[in-house]
């Protein structure tokens, strides 16, 4: 009874096994279970005892190696033997097997145990996995970016073809710096150290002066299989194209706002010295023609007076748009002045308290590029301030510290969030032009805001004295702050 048992918790477990079993002697399969009868597409695994393991197996070339391997178990050496190979099913689809046999005795007779596992899925997944590499492979060396891995000592792990077709030195061998820049020690911006100890990518744009090209990396750690450390993987793009296009750009906008000065000032000397002298001359007329009629009339005198006054209104709106369209001050006297006058006439429009520091300032001329393009930067930050601010008080600072020349427009209104002027900042033509002209300056542009805590607007761009001979600034104000006329106090120091 327990012989019974054996035998059928023997049978249970073989039977149940994802592995295929077999017993061969004698050139005959004593035993096999179920799951070897299902590997090679085979019904019921009791109808093949008996048979000759060539009547069992598929035709081709794994039943001659299968048979090979026997001999030799049989022959004495070795003990055992496991291997892979390719099979078929008897309906033709293709099954990969991991096959081990070794030489046992049965009834006292030698006799060969062996066993099959399916590695299909593995062998397929395997396949695909090295289609995948290759692919990727492919895909990597057709992009124009260079691509390539680099471990902590500076070796290249690899590289793609545009960057092995770059490559000063040699890849397999020679260290990135030489590589890269064709250098003998490690770049002075070399970015190794602080990619591997971030967890973000690093981004940034450099020049590379023996190939006079301008290059955009994006740098990141990664790990690889195999190694313990972490790489760096990079990409690099060729920006030199965009970079002369920006050139091109700023010189282009450089062109455009001198021009557009050019003229405004051609409109300015047209206004004042041709319309502008008209309508002071038409005054003069109607003023002395009153005077020359003898007794005239209560009616004609109202009439004379209503048209000099109209004259009178018509010449400080021309003098009022030419001072908008180019100061005039601004070439006499300089920025430091320019920008008090403008700071005189807001206060005393718009109620403001308006505090000018500028002492250092005073007496020096910059650059008329410079000059007119910092004034209009001032020109529309106090507009923005009158216009959204709801502001009280406004403090100007413009002061020269070589080698850069500051501006800064602080005011106390109602502010905004910076996340408003994110979404602002691409659609208000004037902070794009405040930005643009900064630029073209080569200088730097900020707004610092909180809501209800006011704005402030801080520019700072190269100190570039005027050429000799230009007209100097006037000089004698006093360095000590003191009043101007104005509904507010106003002080320029």
């Amino acid at each position: 009874m327990l012989a019974l048992q054996d035998d059928s918790l023997f049978a249970a477990i073989v039977d149940n096994l994802s592995d295929g079993i077999y017993v061969l002697q004698d050139d005959r399969v004593v035993y096999l279970n179920e799951r070897f009868a299902q590997l090679f597409g085979h019904g019921d695994a009791g109808s093949l005892l008996m048979r000759e393991l060539d009547d069992i197996l598929p035709h081709g070339e794994g039943k001659e190696i299968v048979g090979r391997i026997h001999a030799e178990l049989l022959a004495g050496e070795p003990s055992s033997v496991a291997w892979g190979q390719p099979f078929a099913h008897m309906d033709g689809t293709p099954v990969w097997l991991e096959m081990e046999a070794r030489r046992i005795r049965l009834n006292g007779r030698p006799a060969i145990l062996g066993v099959c596992h399916d590695r299909t899925d593995c062998k397929l997944i395997g396949e695909a996995m090295h289609i995948s590499q290759e692919t990727f492979r492919l895909v990597l060396d057709a992009m124009h970016d260079s691509v390539y891995v680099v471990g902590r000592d500076y070796n290249v792990i690899y590289a793609n073809r545009a960057m092995r077709a770059g490559a000063y030195g040699d890849v397999s061998s020679d260290p990135c710096y030489r590589i890269c820049r064709g250098c003998s020690e490690p770049c002075p911006d070399c970015t190794l150290e602080e990619v591997l100890s971030s967890d973000k990518p690093v981004c940034r744009e450099f020049f590379d002066e023996k190939r006079n090209a301008w290059y955009s990396t994006i740098e990141l750690a990664v790990r690889i299989p195999g190694m313990s450390a972490p790489a760096k993987l990079g990409v690099r793009r060729d920006i030199t194209a965009r970079k002369e296009a920006e050139q091109r750009s700023r010189m282009l906008s450089q062109r455009l706002l001198h021009a557009q000065e050019s003229e405004r000032k051609r409109l300015s000397r047209e206004l004042h010295d041709d319309l502008g002298q008209l309508l002071n001359a038409l005054k003069i007329g109607f003023d002395t023609l009153a005077e020359d009629l003898r007794q005239p009339s209560h009616d004609v005198q109202d009439r004379l007076w209503y048209l000099s006054e109209s004259l009178n209104n018509s010449i400080h709106t021309i003098r009022r748009l030419c001072a908008g369209l180019h100061p005039s001050t601004l070439e006499r006297l300089g920025l430091a002045e320019t920008i008090r006058q403008q700071c005189t006439q807001a206060a005393t429009t718009h109620s403001l308290d308006i505090e000018l520091k500028c002492g250092t300032m005073l007496g020096v001329r910059l650059e008329s590029d410079t000059e007119i393009n910092l004034y209009r930067i001032f020109q529309e930050a106090l507009h923005n301030v009158v216009k959204h601010a709801d502001a009280t008080r406004v403090m100007v600072r413009l002061v020269a510290s070589h080698p850069t020349v500051r501006l800064q427009i602080e005011d106390n209104g109602g502010g905004f969030s910076m996340e408003d002027y994110a979404e602002l900042s691409g659609h208000h033509l004037g902070l794009i032009s405040m930005a643009e002209r900064v630029e073209l300056l080569g200088g730097t542009f900020q707004i610092a805001s909180l809501p209800g805590l006011g704005t402030a607007v801080t520019v700072e761009v190269p100190f570039r004295k005027a050429p000799p001979g230009r007209t100097t600034a006037a000089k004698g104000r006093p360095s000590l702050p003191y009043p101007v006329r104005g509904r507010k106090s106003l002080y320029v120091c």
